[in-house]
């Protein structure tokens, strides 16, 4: 297998990698791959980290990020959980997703969205096994560059794209769908425009006769495409269990997906696999067999007769909202997290109009949320407040009625007390079990 065009790539390139987590060390092994002894420079946050670094990876200079001049170099490999401060000239910014689109742009569906976006990508993976050689990358936790090999033999790739991936990325998939569009990330992006433009990438850089599919509300979006998009609520979409895109219908009787708004997400998928051949009788087996993503309301079953559903990926307003209307039988839901000034109106509406569920609320954006209803006259009976996920868990264990639900949809961030939302929905995991 030849990689002559990787190699051109990196060579004679005064590169540095900012970041030395899961991408960062993938993107120096594939450049150690194709250059031994070239010298690569390692940016990273933690100084006691550096000796370490150089010592375990020849012909690597480790430096602290903070006191580099990234202008400096003819190549920045930013990783994607680094923020960047905007004081720092980008042009030379790049990373595993810009150059893998770059090399593959042919052979990627790429996915984005604010919610939905990994169970569309894993959804989508799923089907095209059906049919063809895939990769699933991205996001989704596996870094885009170890699936070169495989991409170099003309396989696809199923890429989960977050709006860090995209935020510097000049190149987009020649298939892409944006899902939707809803308040996050506003302490890294500032403003809800910057955050949508960042993610408006996924399309951004496509050639004429590329795909782009997107959600109907996304109209500050839609007319700045090349390529007529087909648009998600309009010419794609699900009614209860059956597919709707266009000129077909698929109902799908089959399949573990819990949520009306899953099964949009399922159309989607549907619609990509379709572009590559996967017909509707793949489909349906690929589904038989599909497992839901952890985290993404997850059936964790009953114990002492109470039934857990782990929502952890819930960071928004509306994704729990979404959770209490996909689910029947809620009796308590726990709501609070990591407060980053998002708004909360739409969910503390919702949550006074849902006089048959108990809200735990816990942290500080459940106090947050719940001194706001308090304010607009919207307080009711069957709102508690506890101060962690241990008191939450705890005080629903005496609310909550045998054979009924009790649902952790946070619709805040995790990171005030966790390490990530897997972690947080773990936890539930283990306290609603006992084992924690």
């Amino acid at each position: 297998m030849s990689l002559g065009n990787w190699k051109t790539e990196f060579e004679n390139q005064k590169i540095v990698i900012w970041g030395f987590g899961m991408e960062g060390r993938s993107s120096l092994a594939f450049i150690r791959r194709l250059l031994p002894d070239q010298e690569i420079v390692i940016a990273e946050s933690r100084k006691a980290d550096l000796k370490k670094i150089m010592a375990e990876n020849p012909h690597v200079k480790a430096v602290f990020d903070d006191e580099t001049d990234f202008t400096k170099f003819d190549m920045v490999m930013k990783s994607p959980g680094i923020v960047a401060p905007k004081s720092i000239p980008s042009d030379n910014f790049t990373g595993q997703t810009e150059l893998f689109l770059k090399h593959y742009r042919n052979q990627v569906i790429g996915i984005t969205g604010t919610k939905g976006k990994s169970t569309t990508t894993s959804l989508l993976y799923a089907l095209l096994k059906e049919k063809r050689a895939v990769n699933l990358v991205g996001n989704i936790g596996i870094p885009a560059f170890s699936a070169i090999d495989h991409m170099e033999e003309g396989e696809l790739a199923a890429y989960e794209l977050s709006c860090h991936q995209l935020e510097y990325c000049r190149q987009s998939p020649h298939t892409a769908a944006f899902l939707n569009l809803y308040e996050e990330h506003l302490d890294h992006y500032g403003t809800f425009e910057a955050y949508g433009a960042a993610k408006a990438n996924i399309f951004r850089h496509q050639k004429p006769g590329d795909i782009i599919v997107m959600d109907q509300n996304l109209t500050q979006f839609i007319s700045e495409s090349i390529n007529p998009p087909v648009l998600i609520g309009r010419d794609i979409n699900a009614k209860g269990h059956t597919l709707i895109i266009p000129g077909h219908t698929l109902t799908v009787d089959n399949c573990a997906l819990i949520g009306e708004h899953n099964y949009r997400n399922l159309a989607v998928a549907w619609y990509l696999a379709r572009q590559y051949g996967v017909a509707d009788e793949m489909v349906l087996n690929a589904l038989a067999k599909f497992q839901p993503l952890h985290h993404r309301l997850e059936d964790l079953g009953e114990f002492d007769g109470i039934r857990y559903v782990n929502d952890s990926i819930s960071t928004i307003g509306p994704a729990a909202i979404q959770a209490l209307k996909a689910l029947q039988n809620v009796d308590t839901v726990l709501i609070g997290g990591n407060d980053r000034g998002i708004e909360y109106d739409e969910l503390e509406d919702y949550l006074h109009e849902r006089m048959d569920v108990k809200v735990i609320f816990m942290y500080a954006t459940g106090r947050r949320v719940h001194k706001e209803m308090k304010e607009k006259g919207l307080d009711r009976e069957g709102l508690y407040d506890t101060e962690d996920l241990k008191q939450a868990v705890a005080l629903a264990k005496k609310l909550t009625r045998p054979h009924h639900i009790c649902l952790l949809s946070p619709a805040a961030s995790s990171y005030d007390h966790f390490r990530n939302f897997e972690e947080r929905g773990d936890v539930f995991a283990k306290l609603a079990s006992g084992k924690e």
